[in-house]
């Protein structure tokens, strides 16, 4: 079973801007728009935060190296195009299970169920579960 990895990156967005638009004035007596724009480029940095799923940090580093080459941005006026993307931080939040973990989760459980005050749950009842866990999940 695959563990979570949590993905910090860096992005950098990239836009050209044109103004497309006319003077509006008031109080003049004669005012002739003869105004010319040219586009300017722009660019913005941000950083976003996701999570994959991967076997190990090399897989997880592979798996957000997809998500950032496919990645998009959207606004609702302009359009703007991911120019640069970077991997900042990778970082294990859930690792992936294995019967070595397994074994230890259950018998951390099986520990814990003492204090859960089941009176059925009784001293060799817990030795039969730790026995047949070691038994079973031994890597």
């Amino acid at each position: 079973m695959p563990g979570k990895y949590k993905i910090t990156a860096g992005v950098v967005i990239a836009t050209a801007v044109e103004p497309d638009g006319y003077f509006e004035v008031y109080d003049a007596l004669e005012f002739e728009d003869e105004s010319s724009w040219y586009s300017h480029d722009v660019s913005a940095e941000g950083s976003v935060t996701f999570m994959v799923e991967a076997d190990s940090e090399d897989e997880a580093t592979e798996k957000a190296r997809y998500v950032l080459d496919t990645i998009s941005f959207h606004s609702n006026d302009i359009e703007w195009e991911v120019e640069d993307t970077t991997i900042e931080n990778v970082e294990e939040i859930e690792p992936p299970m294995d019967m070595a973990r397994a074994k230890e989760l259950i018998l951390a459980f099986i520990r814990r169920m003492d204090n859960i005050g089941l009176q059925e749950f009784d001293t060799e009842t817990r030795a039969a579960f730790e026995f047949v866990v070691d038994e079973l999940l031994n890597p």
